[in-house]
């Protein structure tokens, strides 16, 4: 996810987007303490400021599995996890501004959300090109791989690390027999 944020959103000060090492730390204290209160600063990958001042108290951050963002003081944080993601238009009219309308699907139910980009209206190519290619990406939770197969990588990793002894590694092995 980081490759594609670096590769996808351009450091852009002058239309709104952050993207780290280079986030300001204004900002990022204004958005983690606003609307992103349940993400950890090292954890955001790119930063969209919405804010007139800079502050970034409205707009969405990007991290590794989801998306946080809020359009303004009088709408509530919406939290959006790439992996929901099921349709993205992007449009943009000198009336209603620039948006991104997100289809995103939880459980049995589909719905809409819209992060509203008006401010920096520039910005809306990149954020949807990289949202397009996030909702793509294969879900790392429905990995074809067995649970059997999951714990006998995660052992070897252990044992070659030192973590695990052999004699322990084998007992752990022959469970599976």
């Amino acid at each position: 996810m980081r490759t594609l944020i670096e590769d996808l959103l351009p450091h852009a000060p002058k239309i709104g987007l952050y993207v780290t090492p280079e986030i300001p730390q204004k900002r990022l204290r204004g958005a983690t303490r606003d609307y992103a209160k349940d993400a950890h600063p090292e954890e955001i990958l790119a930063l969209y400021d919405g804010t007139f001042l800079g502050n970034g108290k409205d707009g969405a951050v990007f991290l590794e599995d989801r998306l946080i963002f809020q359009n303004s003081d009088l709408e509530s944080p919406q939290t959006v996890c790439y992996r929901d993601i099921v349709f993205i238009e992007s449009s943009r009219s000198k009336l209603r501004g620039a948006h991104i309308v997100m289809e995103v699907n939880r459980g049995r139910a589909t719905f809409s959300v819209k992060l509203d980009l008006s401010r920096h209206p520039e910005s809306t190519k990149y954020i949807e090109q990289l949202l397009r290619n996030v909702m793509l990406l294969p879900d790392p939770s429905n990995s074809k791989e067995t649970d059997w197969a999951a714990v006998s990588r995660a052992l070897d990793r252990l044992r070659s690390d030192g973590s695990l002894t052999e004699a322990d590694y084998k007992k752990l092995m022959n469970i599976r027999s």
